[in-house]
């Protein structure tokens, strides 16, 4: 498809499990050529995942890409090559657009917390054996190494009720915490989810003054992405067995949703949405 468009930079912030690749085969499809294309056309790629830094690093070298990205629900902003200067500060060769606080500040309240009221409720994955951390996550080895080196939040199996869930995440609140369910877990963080990050990094964009008109599009599947989609300005919805929740919280007259799963519900997001911004281009032409 052709992705030109005149005098208009697209910034596509995209989940990646569920949404990207496939939830259960981690399989990517045709997304990454169509994610290249969209950079030949001078448009903005940016991940947006509960990934940690490490797992999606790891994933642009398997892809040999570079796209800007934002990891752990909104907690590190990183890129390359995005402005005409580098930040000050880099992470093995990524500058350093934002960091929130690290979790290790709120490690030892959050398990007070949990011994004290929570402990038949959940499970937190650090305490997990390797066995069941393969199970529930999907991973195994190297991946699933780095999928536990997180620097902005906790991980945990949520077993109880919706009852419960609300009481802990009250409790987390007061502590200045978030609890945020994700595809697979729930992650406890700091003041921060999806949404701020997309509106820090596009501030950012804006400000550099190197683009004339943005458009911003937003493609997730789940609960933790509803902030992401509340804040772009076309949303679309992967088809996942992680839609129930996310679809009771959004308004669905907003948003586009895919009739296939992912990695051809992101391919089939982004043809939607790219045709309805072709035929607002020609409308006010």
């Amino acid at each position: 498809m052709n992705f030109d468009l005149k005098k208009t930079t697209l910034l596509v912030f995209t989940d990646i499990d569920g949404t990207l690749i496939n939830n259960d085969t981690f399989f990517e499809g045709k997304n990454i050529e169509i994610a290249e294309t969209l950079h030949q056309h001078n448009h903005i790629l940016i991940y947006n995942s509960s990934k940690t830094f490490d797992e999606i690093v790891n994933m642009q070298k398997k892809f040999n890409t570079s796209f800007p990205f934002i990891c752990e629900t909104g907690g590190g902003i990183y890129y390359k090559n995005l402005f005409t200067q580098a930040s000050d500060e880099l992470r093995e060769g990524y500058s350093i657009m934002y960091e929130s606080k690290k979790i290790d500040m709120f490690k030892k309240i959050i398990k007070e917390e949990v011994q004290k009221n929570f402990k038949n409720d959940l499970d937190m994955f650090d305490d997990l054996c390797l066995d069941e951390k393969s199970r529930l996550s999907g991973l195994k080895g190297n991946d699933l190494h780095l999928a536990s080196k997180r620097d902005f939040s906790v991980l945990i199996n949520w077993k109880s009720d919706e009852g419960r869930y609300s009481k802990f995440k009250s409790v987390l609140h007061r502590h200045g915490l978030k609890l945020i369910k994700g595809g697979r877990f729930s992650h406890i963080c700091a003041s921060h989810d999806k949404g701020q990050a997309v509106k820090f990094f596009l501030n950012q964009i804006k400000s550099s003054g190197m683009y004339n008109k943005i458009i911003t599009i937003g493609i997730g599947d789940s609960t933790n992405d509803l902030e992401m989609l509340s804040n772009v300005d076309y949303a679309c919805v992967v088809k996942s067995e992680n839609n129930n929740d996310l679809m009771k919280k959004i308004d669905i007259s907003k948003v586009l949703l895919s009739t296939n799963h992912a990695p051809e519900g992101w391919a089939e997001c982004i043809h939607n949405i790219f045709t309805q911004i072709k035929l607002q281009e020609h409308t006010y032409v």
